[in-house]
């Protein structure tokens, strides 16, 4: 580890030691928040940057500046060999930056996008670590990423969860061959553990909260005692997750069956949904936020949305949710806030669910301290990620003194000498849980207070999170146990079999897709596409719709002018995705047919269905072999020609010539002046434009000269 400032970094035994381990395989380091998992991921990186690149992988730009700034201090390398890769920098800038740098920080987002256009030198990597490695299940950019480059791995967490078959599924997804699990009782790691007071406040809800909240719960029980009559739930005392799975259920049953009763089920399970939402923002959150949502029912067109604005109950709960609001009373938490930080001169956090409680929060701080929002990059009021690290260095720095905070300050904040955090509303998850607490206590000993409203769903969530993490204590128990001997299997190691030279252009929102395409070693180019959804050669594109998204485009009129668009290539496709198309939507099956009907007859494009993502993506493989190698078709993209400029549309008519694109028409223009020079001119004479070959020559002058 000769590139490491040893003078910068606090010897501790137990970093050494999971370093010395992790550096032989693939390793999941699970360490309590605050005892140096960026250290030993240095110490670790130090080494392997004898041998290749390094990317460091975290779930947010903050963190991502966080860890770069980390790295300059341990590590002894050249700052201008490490750089911070964002979608702000130019794809073409971003190859050479990946060819040239050593130490890389980026988003995942990025880094899949430029593995999916096959623009990362991937075997120059030596070591890829993966923070918040337990974000690593399902479509999460972490596990392609992990499939892409055959790198030395490391995955940090404090927090996996408490889940065994999840963890292994991170495990899996990763490649991880050891587990490095220490707890805060740990004999080496002890000594640093800060001491950590928490308490658990009850708030009582006041009378009129009650009354608001009893008439909120009377109007949920009619969709749910209308469930119940019709069999689909067996009581009337059902929670939000099992509502949530009936609705799924019941789609389920929608995509076998037309019953009308289906259709009828799941609007009931929506407006039950729907009041449930409005019954928590009340007991967690606050009448603004509460009355917020309900107004915003006004504008909901949905059948559940109108059935639960005129219910009589929830009428009358709205009118007095209004009511509060005009006398100013907001919710009895926000005043106890105010308590616990009565006096206190020391830094803060605050966590809440909602933006909208966040801006209470800050608002009634004002008047005694001054506090800051930090939240998300979504939505109209979402902040920039500059913005973000901007206001941690200012709360760092002292400008500010409470940082009032939505979930994107759970992971990964590394804000010295904070000794308070108030959870504004208990969470039902472990991790989120722990890593809330992981704000204070990482320096010297702090203080968490976390507010339950007294007999609400925060009791629920709060006891959800007690179980599950004592449920992770126990399993990680058990990983220290076991002896890790996860070897990677022969397959993984085998190269895929040999497959042509492929290229697909694919729209850069048909992300999915593209991934499965890169996942085969197929070369994948990524654009905005006016026309179709791939390109699949000169002559074949194809336009994607999933059953829903079909029906969708029957009703708001944009299927044919689709299809109109699509006819400008010599073999259009419509590929539609899902078997259930009658059951999209409340549309006369008529109407469905009608239009499959007129796709087929009235514009002649053939119309191929899928079954899945999975499916989709062998199709088109399928059929872009076809083309590029048995009919050696190039793949270029025809724009649609209506509201180009003259230029432009005398680019689109020669890019219509066979393996002509749009680079080569624009050599053909240039060379002869005009089109009609072009569609005179000799097999010769087209040879002399670069591009144009003796076999291209004669496509062009075949179609040029034979009859229709």
């Amino acid at each position: 580890m000769k590139l490491l400032k040893k003078d910068k970094i606090e010897s501790r035994a137990y970093q050494e030691v999971i370093a010395a381990s992790s550096m032989k395989r693939n390793t999941m380091i699970v360490l309590p928040t605050g005892l140096g998992k960026t250290v030993i991921a240095a110490m670790i990186a130090a080494k392997k940057l004898e041998s290749g690149k390094v990317l460091f992988l975290a779930p947010t730009k903050p963190l991502v500046e966080q860890h770069k700034k980390s790295f300059q201090e341990f590590i002894e390398i050249d700052k201008d060999q490490m750089e911070v890769m964002t979608g702000e920098i130019r794809p073409d800038d971003r190859y050479e930056i990946w060819k040239e740098k050593k130490v890389f920080f980026a988003t995942p987002q990025v880094v899949e996008n430029d593995l999916i256009a096959g623009e990362v030198p991937v075997r120059d990597f030596s070591l890829t670590i993966f923070d918040e490695c337990h974000r690593a299940t399902g479509e999460y950019s972490y596990v392609f990423i992990s499939e892409k480059i055959p790198s030395h791995k490391i995955g940090l967490t404090a927090s996996p969860g408490g889940d065994k078959e999840k963890i292994m599924e991170v495990a899996d997804n990763l490649e991880m061959e050891n587990f490095e699990v220490r707890t805060e009782d740990d004999p080496d790691v002890e000594p640093y553990i800060q001491d950590k007071e928490v308490n658990w406040i009850k708030v009582p809800l006041n009378n009129r909260f009650e009354t608001a909240r009893k008439k909120l719960e009377d109007a949920k029980r009619k969709p749910l005692s209308e469930l119940k009559d019709m069999e689909y739930i067996s009581s009337v005392n059902i929670n939000k997750t099992d509502l949530l799975k009936l609705q799924s259920e019941i789609r389920s049953k929608l995509s076998t069956s037309d019953d009308p009763k289906h259709y009828s089920a799941i609007s009931h399970a929506a407006s039950a949904l729907k009041i449930s939402q409005a019954i928590e923002l009340l007991e967690t959150q606050g009448v603004s936020q509460c009355y917020s949502y309900m107004r915003g029912l006004e504008n909901d067109d949905s059948k559940a949305g109108k059935k639960a604005l005129n219910d009589e109950d929830f009428r009358k709960a709205k009118s007095l949710v209004e009511y509060l609001k005009k006398k100013g009373e907001e919710h009895p938490k926000l005043e106890k806030v105010v308590e616990l930080l009565d006096g206190f001169d020391g830094r803060a956090i605050v966590f809440t669910e909602y933006r909208a409680s966040a801006d209470k929060i800050v608002e009634e701080l004002e008047a005694s301290h001054d506090p800051v929002k930090f939240v998300g990059q979504q939505g109209d009021d979402g902040m920039t990620q500059t913005q973000q690290i901007e206001t941690l260095e200012q709360f760092g720095d002292g400008e500010y003194d409470v940082l009032v905070s939505t979930s994107i300050g759970e992971e990964g904040l590394d804000v010295p000498s904070v000794d308070k955090v108030i959870f504004y509303e208990p969470v039902s998850s472990s991790v989120r849980d722990i890593q809330r607490m992981g704000r204070t206590g990482r320096h010297e000993s702090g203080e968490v207070s976390v507010l339950i409203a007294e007999d609400t769903r925060d009791e629920g969530y709060y006891w959800s999170a007690h179980h599950e993490k004592k449920r992770m204590n126990s399993v990680l128990e058990e990983l220290k146990e076991e002896e890790m001997n996860r070897q990677r299997s022969l397959d993984s190691f085998q190269e895929k079999d040999d497959r042509p030279d492929i290229e697909i252009v694919a729209d850069d929102r048909e992300n999915s897709i593209a991934k499965k395409f890169s996942r085969e070693d197929i070369k994948v180019v990524k654009k905005r596409i006016d026309v179709a959804d791939f390109i699949l050669s000169e002559d074949t594109a194809v336009e994607r719709k999933s059953a829903g998204d079909f029906v969708d485009s029957i009703i708001d009129n944009r299927l044919f002018d689709q299809l109109q668009d699509l006819n400008d290539y010599v073999k259009p496709i419509l590929l539609i995705e899902g078997r259930n198309i009658y059951s999209q939507r409340n549309i006369d099956e008529k109407a469905v047919r009608g239009a499959l009907s007129s796709v087929a007859l009235d514009y002649g494009i053939p119309i191929i269905w899928s079954k899945d993502e999975e499916d989709t993506s062998r199709i088109l493989m399928q059929i872009a072999e076809k083309e590029q190698i048995e009919k050696e078709k190039d793949v270029q993209v025809r724009a649609n020609a209506t509201g180009r400029t003259l230029k432009q549309q005398k680019e689109f008519i020669v890019a219509g010539l066979p393996g002509v694109n749009t680079k080569i028409a624009r050599r053909l223009l240039d060379k002869f002046g005009n089109i009609d020079s072009i569609f005179s001119a000799t097999e010769e004479e087209l040879q002399e434009v670069e591009g144009l070959g003796e076999k291209k020559a004669s496509s062009i002058r075949s179609i040029l000269d034979e009859e229709y």
